[in-house]
């Protein structure tokens, strides 16, 4: 006869989501970004020129929005969970991270 075992789950905290903030628009010359290609933009995404907060681990992280690429402390990321993957050490959905999930 076979025991029935639950599995242990990972408990882990919900996190915050991002606070958005419209900085100045975007200018032409800042968005321009080399080797970049620029794509169609995902509806969850903030407008260009945006900056996306959120604190972690007591930490203030800004990511700023770009036309086509998002940029944290200096660098270009092309993806915005290729930053949340910088932050958190670890694969993790950037949409989930700063909550602009649906």
């Amino acid at each position: 006869m076979k025991k029935n075992t639950k599995k242990s789950v990972a408990k882990t905290k919900p996190t915050q989501p991002a606070v958005l903030r419209v900085a100045s628009p975007i200018t032409q010359a800042e968005s321009m970004v080399e080797n970049l290609p620029v794509r169609v933009r995902d509806n969850r995404l903030p407008a260009p020129g945006s900056i996306l907060t959120k604190t972690y681990r007591g930490k203030t992280i800004e990511v700023k929005v770009l036309e086509n690429g998002f940029e944290y402390e200096g660098k270009v990321f092309k993806s915005i969970s290729r930053v949340a993957m910088t932050i958190v050490k670890r694969q993790i959905s950037g949409y989930v991270f700063f909550g602009l999930a649906k």
